[in-house]
């Protein structure tokens, strides 16, 4: 009973009772339930369940008896519903509750929601995580737990696994096309069911993000966002409607600058001040915020704005760490485009942001290379253009271009072909210049 009534105060956004209601009836199963939890407190915790999984082989994770221990299903059930209460009302709590969960599983066995707490433990730590060692090993474990899944009746938690799977861990280690396909998956069995609707519109979110930065032709996007704006509005979810209302408005200024978003503003019932009066967890609105304005500053070329808003960004201790890495490659391009327009600009901070871009994006692309090697090229070249090691440029132009062309970054494949005709025309091969600037346009 305590469950279906908190499932029902969540979906009606009464996120603060439902939270309480769990807290109460975990403390009944004796769990330990804190009334906040700091990154020092979780610490200890993260690292011995790390330690528990890095020393299980993927054949001790899959040979996990299953566990007949009721009390921990009923436990883990809980566990489960915080999680996606914390997700936006008390985000501080979501990473004690994904670890508590993985814990109880490598001590007791698993279930169904064991799955989804190791897949939540690995998801949080990928999302936190700024070395590749981290979010190689839980991309592990990660791909363990979905072998798991088929043990199981999935549908109930398939959604909840792919959120995490898809949406955090695996756009560090799979093609970004697959990651917006699976979450595609989940949405519909999601919103299907009908008992699970908050976690469709959780995916949606992660569908139209990575959609959008993998490429995919955007008005299309546009017409699926509105599609996905339109059934938040029928199941009145005020919760991640304004997130995903920033995504669209991103995709609508890179279409026509804007010129179809007031259609969408009455569908949805919002004006532009949504993202701050409806988004109850600040730092999380702001990190969606100020992530949205970099990519519409940088793709609209407005170079002040776009280095004001990722620095903004970069100051957020909780940002996530496939949102720093794009962050980082657009602010690296933006400093060689404002310095290249302004040559009072600061040689040095242009050069700091390029390498500590290129290092991070290295390290990426060796457990993504579809997702990364085009970009950690494309600042290679601009870096080598910038120094006037203009021969070494071409070839790291070119590798940009073959790269971006081999992941179906479309958007990024134009962009490498513009940023090759620039560098072209300012050592004098017109010809060139001209071929790439009209593959740019391509």
């Amino acid at each position: 009973m305590g469950l279906s009534h908190s499932q029902i105060l969540h979906a009606c956004e009464e996120r603060e009772e439902a939270y309480t209601i769990c807290c109460e009836v975990l403390s009944q199963l004796k769990e330990k339930i804190p009334d906040s939890v700091d990154i020092k407190d979780l610490t200890p915790m993260i690292q011995e369940t790390g330690g528990m999984l890095a020393r299980m082989s993927d054949a001790d994770l899959l040979g996990m008896k299953e566990t007949d221990n009721s009390s921990l299903r009923f436990t883990l059930k809980f566990y489960t519903l915080l999680c996606y209460i914390s997700y936006f009302s008390r985000s501080n709590m979501l990473p004690f509750a994904c670890c508590r969960m993985a814990h109880l599983t490598l001590e007791h066995g698993v279930c169904q929601y064991s799955v989804l707490g190791l897949a939540s433990y690995c998801g949080c730590l990928c999302q936190a995580a700024k070395q590749a060692s981290v979010i190689r090993e839980m991309g592990r474990v990660g791909k363990v737990v979905m072998n798991m899944l088929k043990r199981f009746d999935s549908s109930a938690i398939m959604p909840y696994v792919y959120h995490f799977y898809y949406g955090y861990m695996s756009t560090h280690t799979v093609p970004l096309q697959l990651c917006t396909y699976n979450l595609r998956v989940g949405f519909k069995v999601a919103i299907s069911s009908g008992k699970y609707a908050y976690v469709a519109f959780l995916n949606s979110i992660h569908i139209v993000r990575t959609a959008l930065l993998s490429g995919q032709n955007l008005s299309t996007l546009l017409k699926e966002t509105d599609y996905y704006l339109q059934v938040m509005t029928q199941f009145r979810n005020k919760i991640t409607m304004p997130y995903l209302s920033a995504y669209r408005e991103t995709i609508s200024l890179l279409i026509d600058k804007g010129e179809s978003l007031g259609s969408q503003n009455k569908m949805a019932g919002h004006d532009g001040n949504a993202m701050t009066s409806n988004a109850v967890n600040a730092e999380r609105c702001n990190e969606t915020i100020y992530f949205n304005h970099v990519l519409q500053s940088f793709w609209l070329g407005h170079s002040q704005r776009c280095n004001y808003y990722s620095k903004k960004i970069l100051e957020i201790q909780s940002l996530g760490s496939h949102n720093r890495l794009m962050i980082l490659f657009y602010a690296a391009l933006n400093a060689v485009r404002a310095k290249n327009n302004n040559k009072n600009g600061s040689k040095l901070a242009t050069a700091k942001i390029l390498y500590e871009a290129i290092s991070a994006l290295r390290s990426s692309a060796e457990l993504a290379p579809l997702n990364f090697s085009n970009k950690a090229y494309l600042l290679e070249a601009e870096m080598l253009s910038f120094e006037r090691k203009h021969q070494e440029a071409t070839y790291s132009y070119a590798a940009a271009i073959n790269s971006s062309c081999s992941s179906g970054c479309v958007h990024e494949h134009g962009l490498a072909c513009e940023l090759a005709g620039y560098h072209y025309k300012k050592i004098g091969e017109a010809v060139t210049a001209l071929d790439c600037f009209q593959k740019s346009k391509q």
